[in-house]
This record gives C-alpha cells, sequence and structure tokens, in this order.
C-alpha cells in the first residue's frame, strides 16, 4: 500500500445549525428531567465519528467545529455533528476525491476501493495500531461515496462495521485517538501534519457540547 498523503483537505463550508427551537422548559420540568436521564445513541454518527480525526482536521480543528454547534440541547448537538461528520465530501468534487484515491491507494474504480477497504479492515502485521485503520476506512469510504465508486449504502456498510471491532479494541475515545496517533508514527509517511495530528488528538473529545463525551464509544 503505497505511503502518501491521506485526504484531509480543508473544507471552506459554511454550516449553520439552530438552536433547538420551541421555548425553553423549566429546570423541574418533568419531560427535561427524564430526558437528561436517557443515554443518547446514534451508531451511525458514532460510526462516522471512528474517521472524525480526519473531517475535523479538515473543518480547521476541534475549535473551528465547535463554533459551528450552536444548539444547547444534546440532540441538537448530535444533528450537528451529523451534518459535518456524515458524508464530509460531497460527489460534486468527485474529481478531487477520484485524484486523492488515486494519489494515495492506487484506487481507480470501485473494484480498487473495496479491495483497499477489505485490507485495512484485515489489518497490517507491521503495524498492529487497529484505530489507524479503523480511522482510514472511514475516511476512505467517504472518499470513495464522492468520488462515485460506491454509494451511500456501500460506505455505510463499511463503517457500520468497523465500529464493533473499534469498540471490542478500545474502551474509550481517548484510547482509540491515542492508537490513532501511535499508529500514524508507525506508517512514518507524510510529516507535514505531523504537529496538527498530535494537537488535535489531545483536543478532539474535549471542550464543551463535544460529541466524543455525548456520544462515548462504550
Amino acid at each position: 500500500m503505497n505511503k502518501t498523503i491521506l485526504f484531509s483537505a480543508a473544507m471552506a463550508v459554511t454550516i449553520g445549525f439552530a438552536a433547538c427551537g420551541g421555548g425553553s422548559k423549566p429546570a423541574n420540568d418533568s419531560t427535561a428531567t427524564s430526558t437528561s436521564k436517557v443515554a443518547l445513541k446514534d451508531d451511525k454518527l458514532s460510526g462516522f465519528m471512528l474517521g472524525g480525526i480526519y473531517f475535523i482536521n479538515g473543518y480547521g480543528g476541534q475549535e473551528e467545529v465547535s463554533k459551528r454547534i450552536t444548539g444547547a440541547d444534546k440532540q441538537a448537538i448530535i444533528d450537528g455533528y451529523k451534518e459535518i461528520l456524515e458524508f464530509p465530501f460531497k460527489p460534486d468534487d468527485a474529481a478531487g476525491a477520484q485524484g486523492m484515491l488515486k494519489d494515495a491507494w492506487g484506487v481507480t474504480d470501485k473494484t480498487t476501493l473495496l479491495k483497499s477497504l477489505d485490507e485495512l479492515t484485515a489489518g497490517d502485521a507491521k503495524n498492529p495500531h487497529r484505530a489507524w485503520d479503523y480511522a482510514r476506512i472511514v475516511n476512505n469510504a467517504c472518499m470513495g461515496y464522492a468520488a462515485g465508486y460506491i454509494g451511500k449504502e456501500e460506505a455505510e456498510k463499511y463503517i457500520s462495521a468497523t465500529l464493533p471491532l473499534a469498540r471490542k479494541d478500545f474502551k474509550t475515545w481517548d484510547n482509540y485517538f491515542a492508537d490513532w496517533l501511535a499508529g500514524r508514527k508507525v506508517w512514518g509517511g507524510d510529516e507535514s501534519h505531523t504537529k496538527e495530528f498530535e494537537d488535535l488528538t489531545k483536543t478532539i473529545t474535549k471542550g464543551d457540547n463535544n460529541i466524543y463525551q455525548i456520544l462515548p464509544l462504550n
């Protein structure tokens, strides 16, 4: 597999997220109380969160992403992150996605894309850090969709299959991203983004309204 720069281009996107509508309920309202006790779950979003290190870096880092999330209600925050993390690469830039897949992976069509995803799923004996593979599965599946090689349903098949593997291997998101960074160091390729990725692994799960706190890995 080629050691080349992974796709993490900055996306100049303006996404407005509205705060939760309707009037605010008093703190002692029974509905608000019961909702706060319910553990929120969104496995689809959690799957895309495995590749969040690439997507959030593309938006300019965790601080920049946090500025886009204006809702205070946890469900509104989840909805905002779904807009950001689920299929961040769009088919209207198919040529760009195709170019990155070709340069980084030798992927030129559906067959070669699926081969690369299967290889990442199987793992590399020379690099035991599985988070490194899992994040790239999600990233490449999303790029494959944008490139027009696979549809959303097939991309989601790979992403949803990767989530239980990550949950088995890692207890927390912090464990997961630390392993991803270790895997990137073993890979030893492009050094130009090393510092920003090192910094991001320290902040990606931190801060107010952070999706990695609202939806823990396990």
